[in-house]
C-alpha cells in the first residue's frame, strides 16, 4: 500500500477509536447520574449508531486496503475494453464498486440515525416548554421522510442496481456510486436543510432564556455544532465532485471524517456535565485552599445592612442573597429547565423557581445576629423566618469554614 493509503487507515481506526471513548463517556454519564434503567430511546439508538460507523469504517478500510481505491469510474472506453473480465484488476473494480455502495448506505444511515437521536434529547430537553411541541413534531415527520429519500436515490438513481459496478460498457455518472453526483448533491442537500431544522429547536430557547450569558454561549456553541457537521458535509460533496474520478477513494475518505465530527457533536450534550464536573471541583479545591489560612470567622456581614469588601469574594458566592445583604461564600442551585441535572440545561421562564425549597432530613445552620453563635439544629424547617436576622443554610448551599490552626 502507498504512504497515502496507510495514512488513511491510521486515520480511520484512530477517530475510531476515539469515538468509542466519546461514546463510553456519554453512558458513564448518564449512568452515573441515572442508573441504566433510565435511560432514554436516544441512548439506545446511540448504540445502534456506533455499530453502523464501525460498519462504514470497516467499509472504507476495505476499499483502500484490499481494493486499493478502485471503482468503475475514472476509466475511458478503451481502458474500459481492455479489462478483462475476471481478471484482478476487474475483481479490484468490481468488489471496489460495490463496497462504495454498502459504504454510502452506512453513511446516510449513521447521519440519520444521529439525527434522531438529537430528536429524542431535545423531546426530553423541551418537555414542559412552550411552542417547541410543534417543532418536535415536524422533526418526528421530516427525518424519516428525508432518510427514505435518500435511501430511494441510493437504489433507484441506477437501474438496473447492478449496473452500480459494471465496467463496460461504460454505465454513467449515475451508476458509479464512488463520483455519482445526484446521490451525492442530494444527500448533502437533505443533510443540510434538517441540520438547521434541527438547530431551530434549542436555539431560540437558549437565546431567550435568563441564563447568564456565558452559560448562554456555550450552550449556543454546542447546538450550533450542525455547522461543522455541515461544513464536512459540503467538503465531502466538493471533494468527490471535484477529484473523485481520479481518486475514488475520496468518498471513502470524506465520509468517515463528516461521520466522525457527527457522534462526536451528538454526544457533547451528555459528555459536557463530565468536564464541567471536573472543572467545578478544581476551581472549589482551589478556592478552599486559598482561604485557609485567611480567616477563622465565617465570611458573614456582622451588622444588618453593612457591606465587605468585594475584592476577596468567593468566585461562586452570591451576592445579596440574604437579609444582611452580605455576600457569603454560597452555591446557589437555581432552578432551571435541565434533564435529570446530568445534562446540558436550560433555563425556561415558565419553569424557573427562584426560591430553593428545603428538603427533608438535612442539617440547617443558624446565624443570629444576637449573639454571633452558631447552633446546630438537626431538625428540618419548612418554612422561612426571614423576619428574625438569621439565614438558614440547606443543603442546597456550602459555607467554607476556616478552622484554627493549633497555637493561634
Amino acid at each position: 500500500m502507498s504512504d497515502e493509503a496507510n495514512k488513511f487507515i491510521s486515520e480511520v481506526w484512530g477517530l475510531q477509536g476515539t469515538a468509542y471513548l466519546v461514546v463510553g463517556l456519554r453512558y458513564y454519564s448518564r449512568a452515573s447520574t441515572l442508573g441504566w434503567r433510565h435511560f432514554a430511546w436516544d441512548d439506545a439508538m446511540m448504540a445502534i449508531a456506533i455499530l453502523v460507523y464501525t460498519a462504514e469504517s470497516v467499509a472504507a478500510y476495505f476499499v483502500v486496503a484490499y481494493w486499493k481505491g478502485l471503482a468503475n469510474n475514472g476509466l475511458t472506453d478503451e481502458q474500459r475494453a481492455a479489462v478483462v473480465p475476471g481478471s484482478e484488476e476487474w475483481q479490484l473494480r468490481v468488489n471496489g464498486s460495490k463496497t462504495h455502495v454498502i459504504g454510502l448506505l452506512l453513511y446516510t444511515t449513521l447521519l440519520w440515525l444521529l439525527k434522531g437521536c438529537w430528536v429524542a434529547y431535545y423531546t426530553r430537553l423541551t418537555e414542559g416548554v412552550r411552542h417547541t411541541n410543534r417543532l418536535i413534531f415536524g422533526a418526528m415527520i421530516i427525518m424519516p421522510v428525508t432518510y427514505i429519500s435518500c435511501l430511494s436515490v441510493a437504489f433507484f438513481k441506477c437501474i438496473p442496481f447492478d449496473h452500480q459496478w459494471q465496467i463496460y460498457p461504460s454505465p454513467g455518472n449515475r451508476c458509479m456510486p464512488a463520483i455519482s453526483s445526484i446521490q451525492t448533491i442530494f444527500v448533502m442537500t437533505m443533510n443540510t436543510i434538517t441540520d438547521f431544522y434541527l438547530m431551530a429547536i434549542p436555539l431560540p430557547m437558549v437565546w431567550k432564556s435568563h441564563l447568564p450569558w456565558r452559560k448562554k454561549l456555550a450552550l449556543t456553541l454546542m447546538f450550533s455544532g450542525g455547522f461543522l457537521e455541515m461544513a464536512f458535509g459540503i467538503l465531502r460533496c466538493v471533494s468527490i465532485l471535484t477529484v473523485g474520478d481520479t481518486d475514488p477513494a475520496q468518498s471513502g475518505y470524506w465520509s468517515v471524517r463528516e461521520s466522525f465530527v457527527s457522534v462526536v457533536l451528538t454526544n457533547m450534550p451528555m459528555v459536557y456535565p463530565l468536564f464541567k464536573k471536573f472543572i467545578d471541583k478544581s476551581i472549589a479545591s482551589t478556592n478552599k485552599k486559598s482561604t485557609l489560612g485567611d480567616s477563622n470567622r465565617y465570611r458573614l456581614g456582622s451588622y444588618p445592612g453593612k457591606k465587605g469588601p468585594k475584592s476577596g469574594s468567593h468566585p461562586l458566592s452570591i451576592p445579596n442573597e440574604t437579609a444582611w445583604g452580605s455576600d457569603e461564600h454560597i452555591v446557589s442551585n437555581k432552578a432551571e429547565k435541565s434533564i435529570g441535572e446530568e445534562e446540558a440545561s436550560i433555563g425556561s421562564s415558565d419553569k424557573q423557581n427562584h426560591n430553593p425549597s428545603l428538603c427533608p432530613n438535612t442539617n440547617t445552620a443558624q446565624i443570629e445576629s444576637e449573639t454571633n453563635h452558631i447552633k446546630r439544629n438537626p431538625t428540618t424547617k419548612k418554612a422561612h423566618d426571614v423576619g428574625h436576622n438569621h439565614i438558614t443554610v440547606t443543603k442546597e448551599y456550602t459555607i467554607s469554614r476556616v478552622t484554627p490552626n493549633d497555637g493561634q
